[in-house]
């Protein structure tokens, strides 16, 4: 039997779990896009009438401009994180885009997702490799919002940014689940010198750079 490098293992669970993302996300794309078509053609067939006052499409305009900065908000956490990351990885950075990303559902039983950063921090730079670092947030988070158990819908995730001396630390928390890691991302972890916090709530500490 053919054992898969360290690398390779980290790029199929991340493949996998990327896909999962993405395809939660696309329903939100999709619904943003129809958003701003929708708006804009009121706007342009109201616009196109004398007698129309500007106040009778300002609405329409407002939530035109609404759905696009909520798509551009996704199309760029898309883009961030198939993008290869630069060394060393900034933790801080990763999460915003994940946040985002897992906040797109096409589910109303998926939880809601909430970043707590005071933005006093300071650096948020790790020594482990940037696709361990996202893949760890993503896999992590991915679980956290969609959760096991359907029967009993999640409200809120918190993802809360904080730290040590020697380590760059996200709280995540979910009402009304315990928190996990599977076994193919903790592997991972274990050898790249992440550690965590098993429990209702989940913390990773990555080393810092």
């Amino acid at each position: 039997m053919t054992r898969t490098s360290a690398a390779e293992d980290v790029g199929a669970i991340w493949l996998l779990t990327l896909q999962r993302a993405v395809g939660r996300a696309s329903h939100d794309v999709k619904d943003a896009l129809n958003g701003v078509s929708v708006n804009i053609e009121v706007v342009r067939s109201r616009a196109a009438r004398p007698d129309v006052p500007a106040s009778a499409v300002q609405q329409f305009a407002e939530a035109a401009g609404q759905q696009l900065e909520r798509l551009t908000l996704l199309i760029d956490a898309v883009l961030a994180v198939t993008r290869i990351e630069r060394s060393p990885a900034d933790v801080g950075v990763m999460l915003r885009r994940i946040v985002v990303l897992c906040g797109a559902s096409a589910s109303s039983a998926d939880a809601t997702v909430v970043l707590v950063d005071d933005g006093l921090m300071g650096s948020t730079q790790t020594r482990v490799h940037g696709d361990i670092v996202r893949l760890a947030l993503l896999a992590t988070l991915l679980d956290m919002v969609t959760g096991t158990d359907r029967t009993h819908p999640l409200s809120l995730v918190t993802c809360a940014l904080a730290g040590t001396d020697d380590a760059v630390e996200v709280a995540i928390t979910a009402e009304g689940r315990r928190a996990t890691i599977s076994d193919g991302v903790a592997d991972i972890l274990r050898t790249a010198g992440v550690r965590w916090t098993d429990g209702r709530d989940l913390t990773l500490a990555f080393p810092r750079a």
